[in-house]
Parts: C-alpha cells; structure tokens; sequence
C-alpha cells in the first residue's frame, strides 16, 4: 500500500492483521476479496525504475501491441512513484511468529470454500501436514520474501508484531501523523493455540522451511 498523501509505504504480510491497517489507512472502503495489497517491497521499488519501464514499452511496440506499449511509456513518464518518494517515505510491515501464521494460513483455507478451492482441495480432512507440503509456494509465503529489497536487504523503517499489534500501530500512526490509532476488527476467527495443531514433525517443517525468517525474528515457538 503506498500513500503519497502521508507518504508511507506499507507492505502487508498474510495474516498479520495487515487488513485492519490497510483498512485504517484508507486503502478500501468496503471489505471485498482480493482488495487488499500484498505488493512486495521488490514490486513498488521496481515501480521506481523508468529505464525498464522504457524497455517495456519498445518491447511492446515490436511485438505489435501499442496498446500495452502506451502503458509502459505513460508509466515511464508518470511512475505510480518516483525513486525520491520510494527513498523519501516511511517503510513499514507487520511479522507474525512463523508456526502460528502458518497454521492459521491453514486453517482459514480450509473454513472457506472458495480457497479450497483455489488450492484444489476437495477432501474436508486435509491435514496440515499435507497442506504445507503441497499446497504453499514457501520461497515466495516467506515473510522475508515481502520485505527484502531488490538487492535482497531489509530497509524497512519500523516492522511490528502481530502478538502487539495495536501497540505497535500505535507507533506508525505517531510516525506518519494519524491521531485515531485504534485499529478495526477484520477478518477475526478465533482457534484453539496453534500449539494445539502441532505435532514434533510439522513443528520442526516449519523452522525447515521457514528457518531465515525464524532466525532473523527470534521467533521461538510457543510464544
């Protein structure tokens, strides 16, 4: 999500709340599926590069599609942002301790019935084990992934946690100068502990697939 009228950039993880920020920020009005933005930080700084944009525009013209052609010039002229705004604006992403985000990743798929169904799951039983071993992309669910420049480094100015979300939004909104901090309630389900869905081995899938992150955050499981 990019603001130019309080000049931050904030990237939204899954499931660490990020529809209530962006929802508070004023990215949407009306919640609806898919209304939320999950750009990484790699996408809205490539949003910076006019030379490429440039290059996509001649590519277009010599495959004979003006029409996209156009696109990319207008774009190369008038970049949803400019390299001095992407340098310029407060940075920020919420984390959330990787075992408890993946199951509850798990478990909202499988109470709705239109993401079984993206993920082609038809058996109302389906573990979890199964699911992460299946179902998720995890070099690109990775919360690093998100939040990792082009260069491959985290430049973010401020990243909170979803075990004190309201208190950390409390900072964002001191930073970026919003007096009503108090957050909207989206997207809520109550489960048992993720504790509770754990067993030795899908406890120890997680810190294997999602090892950088689990270092780099200090996450440690049962917190």
């Amino acid at each position: 999500m990019i603001s130019k009228e309080k000049e931050f950039i904030f990237i939204h993880n899954f499931k660490t709340g990020g529809t209530s920020i962006e929802k508070k920020l004023g990215h949407f009005e009306t919640l609806e599926r898919d209304v939320q933005d999950h750009r990484t930080i790699k996408e809205i700084e490539a949003l910076t590069d006019r030379a490429k944009h440039f290059r996509n525009g001649l590519h277009a013209l010599r495959k004979g599609k003006p029409d996209r052609s156009w696109y990319w010039f207008r774009t190369m002229l008038s970049p949803e942002l400019t390299k001095s705004e992407y340098d310029r604006f407060f940075k920020f992403s919420f984390v959330r301790n990787s075992w408890s985000r993946m199951y509850s990743w798990y478990a909202n798929v499988m109470k709705d019935e239109r993401m079984q169904a993206q993920y082609k799951i038809e058996d109302p039983d389906y573990n979890f084990k199964q699911f992460l071993e299946e179902k998720i992309d995890h070099s690109t669910f990775s919360q690093l992934y998100f939040i990792q420049n082009l260069r491959g480094e985290v430049e973010m100015d401020f990243i909170g946690r979803f075990e004190q979300l309201q208190e950390d939004f409390d900072i964002v909104c001191e930073r970026i100068g919003i007096k009503d901090t108090e957050l909207p309630k989206l997207l809520v389900r109550k489960y048992s502990h993720y504790t509770d869905n754990y067993t030795p081995e899908t406890r120890d899938l997680i810190y294997k697939l999602y090892k950088d992150e689990i270092d780099y955050f200090n996450f440690q499981y049962g917190e």
